[in-house]
């Protein structure tokens, strides 16, 4: 018997976001290969969206196959839905084509009685799938389940999860469907045939298009080494930081001049932020240097982060926002050429909590806001400027717009992007950091790929924006090596 196992997708509330997508692919995949049913093994949603859910289940129950299915921790997101979803998972014991399958409902980390007792009747060659790993459930029920594991070695069990693929002793963790996710490798499928033991992978495409890395740039943090990597590289695009006022304006505009001879397409600058304090826009002394600094060295565009000022204050006070970008577009217009104007998503702080006292511009909607605002009053050219990592690094707003979300949303607005790897360590996200794998651990870029090479972003520079050194070289060995 063939069997096609899937898990973790994720799909947001946003209909048009790639996740949708990917599983049109998946069911046109599952109906050409024609296995005798289809396994999922949880995370169907990012967020409990029971809407999401239930348009997932019966998108895949039309193929008319045999499809069974449990619920997953992000399904369980939601408290208004959380219920009736961990309610919506098949029920656990099957015999299909002769093989006994154990749906284990573990969404919430733990397994009920009845559950362990029919597994208990599992034999050699028949198949358990849950969504959890077998020893990351709480206390008890991981106890219970290695005990059983103990005594069924000749059990498959699947799982999800995890978001990558690898097996140990007949345990089978399952690659992500969820392109924003799907580690190590781009969204994949698995097809199990029971006869052989054998399982064979389905990707979708999410290769790194070959039109990307002439779009590629840097953020010039130490800018006289990096202006000068840049120049070694034939890097088409740089971005100067206000640190830059610190160093010789001769020796940068010589090292920029360069640059231009070499092939430099685009310098961005990006500017200080805006505040608001006391009932006033107000920033610091660095910005207008910096303004003046784009008419000195030509600059093609600026990046400007969302303003430093609370959803609360703007909420209250229509105004406000419209007062902060008056201030900045009245700087903006003193630019003589034309420059485009990117503004710059951001992110929740370990300082932070998730309501209205938190700073503006972590969403879609408050970026396109401030967006349309300061383009009703510039004469320049606004878009977004999207930067990635802070889009990932993001809790908990991050779990109801992912990536693809934000590309759905800003998709045609986009008019440059931030790139760089979120990592986790010591209890802590950090952004900025060098991309080792192009489906990295906590950011996948096949996503960005595949809506790139889709059309349905903007095809705009790409500018890499990390601390550590080195981290530039690190990143394009990494896109050589993917391009390769």
């Amino acid at each position: 018997m063939k069997i096609c196992l899937m898990c973790d997708l994720h799909l947001p509330f946003d209909r048009n976001a790639l996740q949708y997508r990917i599983l049109e692919w998946a069911i046109f995949d599952i109906l050409e290969k024609k296995p005798d049913c289809v396994i999922f093994c949880g995370d169907a949603t990012c967020d409990g969206n029971e809407e999401a859910y239930d348009f997932f289940i019966q998108a895949v129950e039309k193929t008319g196959l045999p499809f069974l299915y449990v619920p997953g921790n992000s399904d369980l997101r939601s408290l208004e839905s959380k219920g009736r979803i961990c309610q919506k998972a098949s029920k656990c014991k099957h015999t299909i084509n002769g093989v006994s399958i154990y749906a284990v409902n573990d969404c919430d980390g733990k397994i009920s009685m009845e559950q362990l007792k029919l597994l208990a009747d599992a034999e050699d060659g028949s198949i358990v799938f849950m969504h959890h790993p077998l020893d990351s459930h709480k206390q008890s029920t991981t106890d219970q389940l290695l005990r059983w594991r103990e005594d069924h070695k000749g059990t498959t069990v699947f799982y999800g999860h995890l978001h990558r693929s690898f097996s140990h002793e007949n345990s089978v963790s399952l690659p992500a469907m969820d392109p924003d996710k799907s580690i190590g490798e781009p969204p994949c499928i698995t097809y199990y045939d029971t006869a052989t033991g054998e399982t064979c992978k389905s990707h979708a495409s999410a290769s790194v298009p070959t039109d990307l890395p002439p779009y590629f740039g840097i953020s010039c943090y130490d800018p006289i080494r990096q202006l000068r990597f840049a120049i070694d590289k034939k890097l088409k695009y740089i971005e100067l930081r206000p640190n830059c006022l610190a160093y010789d304006l001769n020796e940068i505009k010589s090292l920029i001049d360069l640059w231009r001879k070499n092939g430099g397409e685009g310098l961005s600058i990006h500017l200080s932020d805006v505040a608001w304090r006391d009932g006033c826009p107000c920033t610091d002394e660095k910005y207008d240097r910096l303004i003046e600094l784009v008419s000195v060295l030509h600059a093609d565009r600026v990046t400007q982060h969302v303003p430093r000022v609370s959803v609360k204050e703007i909420a209250a006070d229509a105004t406000v926002l419209e007062k902060i970008c008056a201030y900045i577009v009245e700087r903006l217009n003193r630019v003589p050429h034309s420059i485009v104007v990117g503004v710059e998503n951001m992110h929740m702080t370990k300082n932070e909590s998730a309501d209205d006292n938190r700073r503006f511009g972590y969403i879609p909607e408050e970026c396109i806001a401030y967006m349309q605002t300061l383009a009703g009053l510039c004469r320049h050219r606004v878009g977004v400027n999207f930067d990635i990592g802070h889009a990932r690094n993001n809790l908990p707003y991050s779990k109801k717009y992912q990536i693809s979300t934000w590309f759905s949303m800003l998709g045609k607005d986009i008019v440059g992007y931030h790139i760089h790897q979120v990592t986790f360590k010591n209890g802590v996200l950090q952004n900025h950091m060098p991309i080792q794998e192009v489906y990295g651990e906590l950011i996948s870029f096949a996503s960005f790929f595949q809506c790139w090479s889709m059309g349905l972003i903007n095809k705009a520079p790409v500018v890499f924006e990390m601390r550590p050194e080195n981290a530039y070289e690190i990143t394009l060995e990494t896109f050589d090596r993917a391009l390769s």
